[in-house]
């Protein structure tokens, strides 16, 4: 995710730019921008942010229910039959019987009572919506329901077409998918989405690729492993193994978030619950994320239930998908979408860019590789800010085993996720055909004046100064006792050598030396953070009592800051 903070009249506008067309994560963030000051503006998104029924929900509140000593069973079928009559309630508008939590299916019509029946009782989730919004939003919705029963329920039903699970679904993804079908546009669906959710007219949501082509995110690890689908690169499937003994490692130098320095000492634990949970992690670092085109012949004919089109991204263990047989994706499945044009003229008019938080490779780095990007970026000169987040995840730790057996669980620093970030630009101005590879592979040994003959000069274009470290990114915010380590020297080493590979590129290119930044090495700030479990951020995020988040306030000011100088 890139977001660019443009001030204008003491006023922060946010443009929000995400990699991919992806429903749920546009979604997500046009409801986080809705500012709900009025009565109807909640109960719009109230109903927009509500998800139907799933088995997950369903047990949460079978573990609320103190007073009774056993839980009821249910079956993945029960809780599909009822999230499909709970979505039916929502579009019909009336309750029936539906209850907001585990219910039993009344069968004889003893129970059909007038006292729990009412045909004419509202559903509750458009309490508060006025008729014209019910409208707009019921429309989008039957279009939506159109289209699913057409193709997993009508003529169009086929084994590559199953029935479709509303389990778990989000209102606002359906909401949001018959607006894009139904305008056949994405911007189309966002500004509609937008206006019926109120979000300020200073605000905005870019998709970095616009195409109707069925695009899956894709990652190599360092050890050559390929990875197909967010849901693959974010959540490792279990694996089996076998720790032998504890490992731990020492970490010199490194930056307490109080500001002073301190050894720290890491001990992986062996217990029974921490080996289930670093199973699940990947057996190298990664390397680089990309785009591939979608081929069908990743997924056999007739393999088993899948519930919906986004099929690719859906967990490997899961019950519809365990019979689907995955397949490596080739070079041939990679491709270079042409990036949207309206986020490259955001960027250009921007006066603060910052690479927000969230997922590293899945996230944030695929609107950074595109292709025309990091060029325009490089040209500004605005703070360029990278928020760290306040802990690791499944895309920045991984598992390296040694020869004796030791499992040693490894992280990204501060320093290894900017060389991400500027690795993912680099492969960006690669595609765009400015550099070649070898141009980022520098043997510090060498001497620049070995190569100023430029018998390496790339014939056929104009050849360009390699971009430094401070081209693409000039602050580092983090919050106060965050969990990524950050070591200042290391990070000025890191930018060091990216001069002395400019250097050599340009001596090997006949290219005179012309810095394009004032910085001679990234700033880092502290901000003051809060518990991630004290706010629904936090909490929607996966946070835990002892991992930190910014501080929303002490965030905001800071980058205002910044964009003001």
């Amino acid at each position: 995710m890139l977001l660019c903070h443009i001030r204008f009249d003491l006023k922060c506008f946010h443009i929000y730019i995400y990699h991919s067309p992806a429903v749920g994560d546009i979604r997500s963030r046009l409801l986080r921008l809705a500012p709900g000051h009025t009565r109807e503006g909640r109960a719009v998104m109230r109903l927009l942010g509500h998800r139907l029924v799933s088995l997950d929900s369903l047990k949460k509140q079978q573990r609320r229910k103190s007073g009774e000593e056993q839980e009821e069973e249910i079956t993945a079928d029960v809780v599909s039959r009822m999230a499909r009559e709970e979505w039916l309630d929502i579009i019909d508008g009336g309750m029936e019987f539906h209850q907001h939590g585990l219910r039993h299916y009344a069968d004889d019509e003893e129970d059909n009572d007038d006292s729990s029946v009412s045909n004419d009782f509202e559903h509750p989730l458009w309490k508060g919506v006025s008729n014209p919004y019910r409208s707009i939003i019921r429309a989008f919705l039957l279009h939506f329901h159109t289209q699913v029963m057409q193709t997993h329920s009508g003529i169009r039903h086929s084994s590559s077409h199953p029935p479709f699970d509303y389990t778990g679904g989000s209102v606002g993804n359906f909401f949001f998918a018959g607006a894009r079908t139904f305008f056949g546009s994405l911007p189309a669906a966002i500004f509609l989405f937008s206006k019926v959710a109120g979000i300020p007219s200073g605000s905005r949501v870019l998709p970095a690729v616009l195409t109707e082509e069925r695009l899956v995110l894709g990652a190599v690890l360092k050890d050559g492993t390929r990875l197909r689908g967010q849901y693959e690169i974010s959540h490792p499937s279990p694996r089996q193994l076998t720790i032998k003994s504890k490992a731990s490692k020492s970490k010199q130098g490194q930056r307490d978030r109080s500001g002073s320095f301190k050894a720290v000492v890491k001990s992986l634990d062996t217990s029974d619950s921490f080996n289930e949970g670093i199973t699940s992690l990947h057996p190298s670092a990664m390397s680089r994320v990309c785009y591939l085109l979608h081929d069908p012949t990743w997924r056999r004919k007739g393999d088993g239930y899948v519930n919906n089109s986004f099929a690719a991204d859906e967990p490997p263990s899961s019950p519809r998908t365990k019979s689907r047989v995955r397949k490596d994706w080739t070079d041939r499945h990679e491709v270079d979408p042409e990036p949207n044009p309206s986020v490259l003229e955001a960027i250009s008019n921007a006066n603060c860019i910052v690479y927000g938080c969230g997922s590293l490779f899945t996230s944030v780095l695929p609107s950074l590789v595109l292709r025309g990007v990091g060029g325009e970026i490089v040209q500004k000169t605005v703070p360029r800010v990278l928020l760290l987040n306040g802990w690791h995840d499944h895309e920045t730790t991984w598992l390296e085993t040694s020869s004796d057996g030791s499992v040693v669980v490894k992280q990204m620093d501060a320093t290894s996720i900017v060389q991400a970030v500027a690795s993912a630009f680099d492969r960006g101005a690669v595609l765009s055909g400015l550099y070649s590879e070898s141009d980022f592979s520098f043997d510090d040994t060498e001497q620049c004046e070995d190569d100023a003959d430029g018998s390496d000069d790339v014939s056929g274009h104009d050849v360009k100064v390699i971009p430094l470290i401070t081209d693409y990114i000039t602050h580092i915010l983090y919050p106060i006792g965050g969990e990524i380590e950050i070591n200042e020297q290391s990070l000025d080493e890191l930018c060091s050598f990216r001069q002395r590979l400019r250097s050599h590129h340009a001596a090997s290119n006949g290219l005179p030396e012309q810095l394009s930044s004032t910085l001679d090495r990234i700033v880092v700030m502290a901000i003051a953070s809060i518990s991630a479990d004290k706010c629904v951020e936090g909490k929607r995020s996966g946070g835990k009592d002892q991992h930190r988040i910014f501080d929303a306030a002490a965030l905001v000011d800071a980058l205002l800051e910044l964009a003001s100088t």
